[in-house]
């Protein structure tokens, strides 16, 4: 398993307040222990509507991101796209 960010999540991530980069950190680590369904309940994981192959996770009530995963060579790979506040949503 194959864990990438895109360079917009890691713009996003290099703006986040210390203590939301602190619980994202944190949040994951959950994602890694278990990156598939069911994924940690925690984390509110769903389908995003509008963007086929694009999911939507939470950090904290106000900050979410988004990721995509594909299969490159037998193995996944899980992209992360975006995170940050709800605004995300307009261009994950």
């Amino acid at each position: 398993m194959i864990f990438r960010r895109s360079n917009q999540f890691k713009k996003d991530l290099s703006c986040l307040p210390s203590e939301i980069f602190i619980i994202a950190k944190n949040k994951f680590q959950l994602f890694k222990e278990r990156p598939y369904h069911p994924f940690h309940p925690s984390l509110r994981i769903k389908p995003m509507e509008g963007f086929p192959n694009v999911y939507e996770g939470h950090i904290t009530k106000q900050y979410v991101f988004t990721f995509e995963y594909f299969e490159e060579n037998g193995e996944f790979v899980y992209l992360f796209r975006r995170i940050g506040k709800h605004e995300v949503y307009k261009s994950p």
